[in-house]
C-alpha cells in the first residue's frame, strides 16, 4: 500500500521522494495500526473494569488539557515542516519557546484546578486536574523532536515510540485499574504514554538543542504558525466544549457514554486521516509550485481515501448495538446511538484533512483561519440549542458541523488549485453510496430478524463486506480496482522485506 501511494503522490521518476514516502506510509500505517489496536483492546478492558461515571470524570478536565497542549504547539511545529530548510537555531528556538509556555500552562491550570472542581461540583478533580496535567511537560519537551522525525518522514521511529508507549500504558492501566484505582487507571495511562514516547524519541533521535532562542527566528515561525495557533484552540474549545456541556448539564455517567462513544468512533477515522496527513503533508508541500501536480496527486488521494473511510465508518456504525453488547457489555448500550451518529459524522473528516493543507501548503494559513472561524460562527448555534435542549440536538449539530464544514474548507481550494467543491464532491459521493446503502441493508437486519447478538454480528460482518464488494464490482468503481492492485502487486513480502531493510 505504501508503494501504491508513492507513485500515485509523487510519480514514479523521483526516486529519493518517492524512496521516503514509501517508507513513510508504511511505517506509518503500522504506527496506527499497532497504536490504534492496541489502545482499542486496552480501551475494551478498560471499559469492562471501570464505570462510565470514571470516563466521565476525566472527560470533565479533557478541555482544559487540550487547549493547553494547543499552546505548547501555537502552530510552530507546522511552520518546521513546511520550512523547507530548518537549521539548528530553528529548532532550538522552537524548543525553547515549547518548553517555556508547556511550563506556564501547567501553572495556570495548577492555579484553576479548584475552580474547575467547583465549575462540576465535583473536588476529586483537583488533584486529578493538577496530575493529568503533567503530561503537558512531558509533550512540550518532545515535541520538537516529533516535529524534526515528521520532516523527515522518519516514521519507523516514531512508529516504535507510539507503540511502546501504548503498550507499556496499556498493561499499567489495566493492573492500577484490577488493584481498584478507578479514574486513576485512566490518568496514569495518559502520562505514563507520554513519558515512555519522550524517552524513545529522545533517545533515537541525535538532535539536542543549543543554549540559544532568537527573537527574529520566533517572529518567523510565528507569522505562520499564529493563525494556525488561533484555529487548533477555537477547534479543540469547540471539539471538548461538549465534554463541558454534559458534563455540568447532564451527568458524569452520561458524559462517560458520550466519551467512550466518541473514543471508538474517532479511532478509525483518525488512523486514515493521520496516516494521509502525516506523509502527505509534508510530501506535497514540496509541489506548492505546481499546482497542476498538487492537484492530480491530491484527486488520486481523494478518490482512495474516501472509499476507505466511507466504508469502514458505516459498516461500523451498521455493526455498533451488537459489538457494544458483545465487546463491552451491556451496561454501554446507550453509547451505541451516539457511537452510530458519530461514525457518520467522522467519516467525512479525511476530507477537511485535506483541503486544509492546501492551504497550508499554499502558505494561506490566513485562509485557513477564515474558514475555520466561519465554520464555529455556524455551529455556534447548534452548540447553544443543543446546550438548551438536550444531547440529541447536540449531536446531531455535531454531524451538521462536520459535513457542511468540509464545504466550507473547500472553498478557497477552487481558488488555490482550481480544484473545486463540486469537484471534490463528484469524487466522493459514488464511494459513499457504495458503503451506505450496504450499511443499511446490514443495519436493518437487526430490526427485522430474532437473532442473539453473537449470531446477528456474525450474518453482519460477512453480509456488509459481500455487498459492499458486489455493488463496486456492478458500477466498476475505480477505487475498488485499485485496492485490488495493492493487494495483487504492491502489498506483497518482498516489498515489505525491501522496506525494512532500506529503513
Amino acid at each position: 500500500m505504501s508503494v501504491f501511494f508513492a507513485n500515485q503522490i509523487i510519480g514514479v521518476g523521483e526516486s529519493e521522494l518517492k524512496h521516503k514516502t514509501v517508507k513513510g506510509f508504511f511505517w506509518s500505517s503500522m504506527e496506527s495500526l499497532f497504536s490504534q489496536g492496541m489502545g482499542i483492546i486496552f480501551g475494551i478492558f478498560l471499559a469492562r473494569m471501570l464505570s462510565p461515571q470514571e470516563f466521565g470524570l476525566l472527560g470533565m478536565i479533557t478541555i482544559f488539557i487540550s487547549v493547553a497542549q494547543v499552546f505548547v504547539d501555537s502552530g510552530l511545529s507546522q511552520s518546521l515542516i513546511r520550512k523547507k530548510e530548518c537549521t539548528t537555531n530553528d529548532y532550538s528556538t522552537i524548543f525553547w519557546i515549547n518548553i517555556a509556555v508547556g511550563l506556564l500552562s501547567y501553572a495556570l491550570i495548577w492555579i484553576a484546578a479548584p475552580f474547575i472542581a467547583r465549575f462540576y461540583d465535583k473536588p476529586e478533580l483537583v488533584s486529578l486536574t493538577r496530575v493529568t496535567a503533567l503530561a503537558i511537560i512531558i509533550g512540550s519537551v518532545t515535541l520538537i523532536q516529533q516535529t524534526i522525525l515528521t520532516k523527515d518522514l522518519d516514521f519507523k521511529t516514531l512508529t516504535k515510540s507510539s507503540v511502546a508507549g501504548t503498550f507499556i500504558s496499556g498493561i499499567t492501566s489495566i493492573i492500577l485499574a484490577w488493584l481498584g484505582y478507578g479514574v486513576w487507571s485512566l490518568v496514569w495511562r495518559t502520562i505514563i504514554n507520554q513519558a515512555v514516547r519522550s524517552t524513545i524519541l529522545w533517545n533515537r533521535n541525535k538532535w539536542w538543542p543549543k543554549l540559544f532562542c532568537s527573537k527574529s527566528i520566533l517572529k518567523d515561525h510565528f507569522a505562520f504558525g499564529s493563525n494556525i495557533l488561533v484555529i487548533s484552540i477555537v477547534a479543540a474549545l469547540y471539539k471538548n466544549f461538549y465534554n463541558l456541556i454534559i458534563g455540568k448539564n447532564y451527568s458524569d455517567k452520561i458524559l462517560g457514554y458520550y466519551t467512550n462513544a466518541d473514543q471508538y468512533s474517532l479511532m478509525p477515522s483518525s488512523t486514515i486521516s493521520t496516516i494521509t496527513n502525516k506523509v502527505s503533508y509534508p510530501v506535497l508541500s514540496e509541489m506548492q509550485n505546481d499546482n497542476q501536480r498538487l492537484k492530480s496527486s491530491i484527486h488520486k488521494l481523494i478518490t482512495i481515501v474516501m472509499y476507505i473511510s466511507f466504508v469502514i465508518m458505516f459498516g461500523l456504525a451498521a455493526i455498533a448495538k451488537p459489538l457494544f453488547i458483545i465487546v463491552l457489555g451491556e451496561k454501554w448500550l446507550p453509547s451505541v446511538v451516539i457511537f452510530q451518529v458519530l461514525c457518520i459524522a467522522y467519516a467525512i473528516t479525511p476530507m477537511h484533512i485535506i483541503n486544509q493543507n492546501i492551504m497550508k501548503i499554499k502558505g494561506r494559513s490566513d485562509l485557513f483561519l477564515r474558514t475555520e472561524i466561519i465554520k464555529y460562527i455556524v455551529f455556534t448555534p447548534l452548540l447553544i440549542i443543543g446546550a438548551i435542549y438536550g444531547i440529541t440536538l447536540l449531536i446531531a449539530g455535531i454531524v451538521f458541523f462536520y459535513w457542511i464544514g468540509f464545504l466550507i474548507n473547500a472553498i478557497y481550494s477552487k481558488r488555490l488549485i482550481d480544484y473545486s467543491m463540486t469537484d471534490q464532491s463528484i469524487d466522493f459521493l459514488p464511494v459513499m453510496g457504495i458503503a451506505f446503502f450496504p450499511a443499511i441493508i446490514t443495519w436493518s437486519l437487526g430490526i427485522f430478524l430474532s437473532l442473539s447478538n453473537i449470531m446477528l454480528l456474525s450474518v453482519q460482518i460477512v453480509l456488509y463486506p459481500g455487498l459492499v464488494v458486489i455493488l463496486s464490482v456492478i458500477f466498476r468503481l475505480p477505487a475498488f480496482y485499485e485496492l485490488i492492485e495493492i493487494l495483487k502487486d504492491k502489498l506483497t513480502l518482498s516489498n515489505f522485506v525491501n522496506t525494512i531493510s532500506r529503513s
